[in-house]
């Protein structure tokens, strides 16, 4: 993970209590961080109005009841600054309610230097996400905007356009890429008399082709790869002729010539070339003005639809994905693991989740610091993907925790493949400054169907009870319930009669 500078991130600090509000501003200026304290919440509410500020660390009196208020007034103010709580053991329901009004992470007096740094440090990377997830649902509200702002417009058009209005609107009711280009070369290859549709998006690359049923194969791969090859010198709408074939003793269903008419015009979103749209007439009338007119209308739309769809796309690839490691979030896991919970139940089929933790990865932290610790998590998930097979879901659950969500499979079989992982790590080169340190990962194996489980909850609960009984059992080893750990003994027993290559999978 690239370092970032702490100078320039401001933080504020509130405490009514003068000591300890220049303790926490102290160790907080010593971290780096522009430092402010206030003694008073209207201080506070002053200062984040006026000016922004990053972080704030609050020191929680009593039960938190103001505190409470405190965070419900920042959430009316839209402050999006990171918030950490400081104060006494307030048990879990109270804390669990300060949490979900908006604080990132409540910390238990006395609290030790390290712990405050990581609070900010972790903070202030989710903020971070969930600023640029804001900005590009902020592009995804401004599109969808444009979007309707171009159907109205649409609108205004004569009877004869109805059609073409209606594609618009569709646009308007779908985020999938190849869903709105499906729907244009459905109609438009009707509406205009076409027989071959392509088109051409810039970032990221892709090319549709769309054709009716009589046209050659190889003139579809020409139009592919026409598009890929020029589509980026094209800037106005072109004719072309149909270019003499000459006498050819090839057989006619492998001659690739340009059809009599082909149309190609640029998709345009403000001012900026996105793309490309190419239609082709096999025979018949070349494309007149008023044709030309109505693609570009089209178009129009078309342009925006797509880069609304893609902007969706990178929105739901960054609220979806670890920015650390590449694999899917928690969150992801949350959505996935409920499918995949309801599916089980209903088809009566087997699911097993794993929970892996890496041993003693605060060590890792303390002694050769975070940007060693990211990139040996980074080696740790990679690890995970090689594993695992395709149906099989790798998830960050946090921090250095790894949920693994096994859809179709029974204890025995994923007790063998959480056993192939452990290995795979407990095997491999990590190095730190040119010197090899051994890692290893806990886990714990949990099924349904199970007669203890009836809720998605109490599965990820079992499963987690798992590991941490790996965790207490000496780490580096796999924990399963009951049942599976007599599977597990089962297949010991079978492999010592077995021939001496038979290997026991626990």
């Amino acid at each position: 993970m690239r370092a970032t500078t702490t100078d320039s991130i401001r933080v504020l600090v509130l405490s009514a209590d003068e000591d300890l509000r220049r303790a926490l501003h102290l160790r907080t200026a010593r971290a780096g961080y522009a430092v402010e304290a206030v003694a008073t919440e209207d201080e506070l509410l002053s200062q984040v109005t006026r000016r922004s500020a990053e972080a704030v660390l609050c020191h929680v009196q009593e039960q938190g009841d103001g505190t409470l208020a405190l965070l419900h007034r920042l959430r009316e103010r839209q402050c999006d600054a990171c918030l950490v709580l400081i104060g006494p053991d307030l048990g879990a329901e109270r804390t669990a309610a300060l949490l979900r009004a908006g604080a990132f992470d409540y910390l238990t007096s006395p609290v030790k230097t390290g712990r405050l740094k990581d609070a900010l440090r972790q903070g202030l990377e989710v903020r971070r996400s969930f600023i640029q997830v804001r900005e590009l649902s902020d592009k995804l509200k401004t599109a969808n905007q444009d979007l309707s702002h171009e159907r109205d417009g649409l609108q205004r058009w004569n009877h004869n356009l109805v059609l073409l209005n209606e594609l618009s609107q569709a646009f308007a009711g779908t985020l999938d890429a190849d869903e709105i280009v499906q729907m244009v070369g459905d109609r438009l290859t009707k509406i205009l008399n076409v027989d071959v549709l392509g088109l051409l998006w810039f970032q990221p690359r892709r090319v549709w082709v769309h054709a009716s049923g009589s046209i050659d194969e190889g003139l579809v791969e020409q139009v592919r790869q026409a598009l890929l090859a020029e589509g980026d010198g094209l800037g106005t709408e072109r004719r072309r002729k149909k270019q003499s074939a000459g006498a050819s003793e090839q057989p006619v269903h492998r001659l690739l010539v340009w059809p009599v008419e082909t149309l190609e015009v640029p998709l345009m979103v403000a001012k900026e070339r996105m793309g490309l749209i190419r239609l082709q007439r096999m025979q018949g009338e070349p494309f007149d003005a008023y044709q030309v007119e109505l693609i570009k209308a089209v178009v129009t739309s078309l342009s925006l639809a797509i880069r609304n769809a893609h902007t969706h796309s990178q929105v739901q690839n960054l609220a979806m994905t670890d920015g650390l490691t590449n694999l899917l979030n928690r969150r992801a896991f949350s959505n996935i693991l409920a499918r995949e919970f309801k599916e089980a139940e209903r088809y009566r089929t087997p699911l097993c989740l794993i929970m892996a933790d890496v041993d003693h990865f605060k060590r890792i932290n303390d002694r050769f610091g975070h940007p060693v610790g990211d990139r040996l998590l980074k080696e740790v998930a990679a690890l995970f993907g090689q594993a695992v097979r395709s149906v099989d879901v790798v998830t960050r659950f946090g921090g250095e925790e790894f949920a693994v969500i096994l859809p179709r499979t029974d204890a025995m079989q994923a007790l063998v493949l959480a056993n192939r992982i452990r290995e795979a790590i407990e095997r491999h080169v990590f190095t730190v400054n040119g010197s090899r340190i051994g890692l290893t990962v806990s886990m714990g194996v949990a099924q349904i169907p199970d007669p203890q489980v009836g809720t998605m909850d109490e599965f990820v609960a079992m499963s987690d009870a798992l590991l941490y009984q790996a965790k207490s059992s000496g780490r580096n080893r796999v924990e399963a319930a009951r049942p599976a750990a007599a599977l597990v003994a089962d297949a010991a027993l079978c492999a010592q009669s077995a021939p001496a290559s038979t290997a026991n999978v626990w």
